[in-house]
């Protein structure tokens, strides 16, 4: 097993002073922990394909929350957001879904995240900065389960945030002059919490949402209420692939603000074809479904095809 990571060495991320062509964002880092047991009792690789999923479930809600995903590397992402509160929120929503997926798969995973407000440079798809170090130096600090950031991101966020600040430690960090304040943020919800308003706009929403799939002569409806929609070639998927291009758990597609979204955590990849646009694959990423199209699973798609599966957004 590779040990790659986004966050093993200070260097990868050289830090670029704040001049002319930096912005304010929110940087976060998110890194699943305990996959060294995990590949340990699995093998490369199911504990890759359970980590994928992880991962596949963690960038769902980053872009719920309207961030991005710059990079991932092993079992880290690198991910930008436009301000400190959706970052925070973005968070809380990643660490809850965690818990959840570590129970739907009987392993102990778990997440630790460190992100920072700050002043950034970006450029051709990548993140360099002081915001980006100091957010890198945070999530080594936290432990499982964690999100934590620092007091001058935390005075950022609105009241209802801050609320569920606490400052664990203050801690001279490696290119600062002064000592940090260390905030943990806390994350977990009680049973019978209800819904902030956000979440019951977008409940409300998705109850309108409709995406009509046609494939082997069939016509299946999907709409914005179900949790998921799953593609491959296992049975116990709602539609059942069966190609040897497929993977057992090829994509899945999910209701996202006001848009379905295709997620590929397969081996071959998925090839998307949106209206008239040129076919694109994807492969352990996410694309936005809007209009028509058709998805070819595992292979480019060819007039003979009869796995195709053409869909219709409304």
């Amino acid at each position: 097993m590779a040990d790659d990571s986004l966050t093993t060495d200070d260097s990868a991320h050289p830090v670029v002073p704040s001049t002319t062509g930096a912005t304010l964002r929110a940087v976060m880092f998110a890194d699943i922990a305990g996959t060294n047991a995990l590949y340990q009792a699995l093998g490369d690789i199911q504990a890759l394909a359970l980590i994928t999923r992880a991962l596949v479930a963690m960038e769902q809600q980053v872009f719920e929350h309207r961030g991005q995903v710059v990079k991932t590397v092993g079992q880290e992402m690198l991910c930008l957001f436009q301000e400190c509160n959706s970052a925070v929120t973005a968070a809380i929503a990643m660490q809850q879904r965690m818990e959840h997926f570590a129970v739907e798969a009987g392993r102990a995973l778990t997440m630790r995240i460190g992100l920072l407000s700050g002043p950034l440079i970006e450029d051709h798809g990548d993140v360099f900065g002081d915001a980006v170090n100091m957010a890198a130096r945070l999530v080594k600090l936290a432990n499982p389960g964690q999100i934590i950031t620092d007091g001058q991101t935390v005075s950022g966020m609105r009241s209802a945030l801050r609320r569920r600040a606490r400052q664990i430690d203050r801690l001279r960090v490696k290119g600062k002059r002064s000592e940090t304040e260390i905030v943990e943020i806390g994350w977990r919800r009680d049973s019978g919490d209800p819904f902030t308003t956000e979440q019951g706009m977008l409940l409300d929403r998705s109850l309108t949402a409709r995406m009509v799939l046609r494939f082997g002569g069939e016509e299946i409806v999907v709409d914005g209420a179900r949790a998921s929609f799953t593609i491959g070639r296992d049975e116990s998927n709602d539609l059942p692939i069966s190609s040897s291009k497929a993977s057992r758990q090829h994509a899945r597609i999910e209701w996202r603000r006001d848009k379905f979204v295709l997620f590929d955590h397969s081996t071959n990849g998925t090839y998307v074809t949106l209206d008239s646009e040129p076919e694109m694959m994807i492969k352990h990423e996410s694309m936005l479904l809007h209009g028509s199209g058709v998805l070819s699973i595992g292979q480019a798609a060819s007039p003979q095809d009869e796995g195709l599966i053409e869909f219709e957004c409304r």
